[in-house]
């Protein structure tokens, strides 16, 4: 689109209920009920109500707020979805904001990527900074340079980080975490009323993995077969299989370690 200049395009607009071919256009709004068929390219597109692109989306800027399905990819500088939105290809983008409910159907490459409410990603994730303030899952790998979770996660492959800060709130689970600093915690914002839930529901919020393997490590609710690392504190509530470490350990009253090896 960039050797195209702007005055050569025309805008679309769909109002209420209407369809469209696909194509390149400058601004593209959707209002009400619409639908994109075919691969669309354009400055920016905005999505208030209900949009369905039948293709892929090349754009500077894609926002949506209420529903939105786009069977195919999404490139854009700046993606923005409130509400409730499905990819069913791939995004690549440098921001993007998620609120509400996501479902990405395959890989995400993001500079910096923020979800708050739902978001699932069905293919691996490559980016900067990933911060998630909700319910994250991962099917594949997860390979950022900074991760931070607040709530419940689950990412069924590799995590792969330089710093991973966790807060639990939910019941989470990464098969496998690698990072220079790795931080887990629980969140005890929600004390009093979340204790009593977790009580009659024979729950507690952990973190569940089969490695994790840093330089500097400490953890809190966790439950891990194997934790290799220099420095380490297992702190409150954790229950590890084995322990393997370089420089200096450290392990809390009420928790659980199996064994213990110097290297």
């Amino acid at each position: 689109m960039s050797t195209v200049e702007k005055k050569e395009l025309y805008d679309l607009k769909i109002s209420g209920s209407g369809t469209s071919g696909g194509g390149k256009f400058n601004s593209v709004r959707i209002s009400g009920s619409g639908t994109i068929q075919g691969d669309i390219e354009c400055r920016d597109l905005k999505i208030s109500g209900s949009g369905k692109i039948n293709g892929d989306i090349t754009s500077e800027e894609f926002k949506c707020s209420g529903s939105s399905k786009v069977e195919g990819n999404i490139q854009a500088k700046e993606i923005t979805v409130s509400g409730s939105t499905k990819i069913e290809g791939s995004v690549t983008a440098a921001e993007m904001s998620v609120s509400g409910s996501s479902r990405i159907s395959e890989n995400l490459t993001c500079k910096e990527f923020s979800s708050s409410g739902s978001t699932k990603i069905e293919g691996k994730v490559h980016g900067g900074e990933l911060r998630s303030h909700g319910a994250l899952k991962v099917e594949k790998e997860c390979e950022v340079e900074t991760f931070i979770s607040r709530g419940g996660v689950t990412i069924n492959g590799l995590l792969s980080a330089d710093k991973v800060n966790i807060k639990l709130s939910h019941e989470s689970f990464i098969k496998e975490i690698g990072g220079e600093i790795i931080e887990v915690k629980n969140e005890h914002s929600s004390t009093l009323i979340k204790q009593v839930v977790n009580f009659f529901m024979q729950r507690d919020d952990y973190l569940r993995s089969d490695l994790i393997e840093g330089d500097e490590i400490y953890l809190e609710h966790t439950r891990a077969k194997l934790v290799r690392g220099k420095n380490i504190v297992i702190g409150e509530n954790c229950e590890i299989d084995t322990v393997e470490y370089s420089g200096t350990i450290d392990i809390k009253d009420g928790s659980k370690v199996g064994n213990t090896i110097k290297y």
